[in-house]
């Protein structure tokens, strides 16, 4: 696993939480949307850990 899945993971995980607390607090718009992102993140990174495990050296 390299640093740039590992930002991915991250990215995504904040986001997503971020997204929620905003949604949650009234500013509903920015949260769902920073939801989206979040899960958008989180789709990037089990898409590379998908490659990884083919082992298809070119997902890095």
């Amino acid at each position: 696993m390299n640093g740039g899945l590992l930002a991915l993971i991250f990215a995504g995980l904040a986001s997503f939480l971020i997204g929620a607390y905003l949604a949650s607090t009234g500013d509903r718009e920015s949260g769902i949307a920073m939801m989206g992102v979040g899960l958008l993140f989180q789709v990037l990174a089990l898409r590379q850990i998908k490659m990884l495990k083919k082992g298809d050296n070119d997902a890095r």
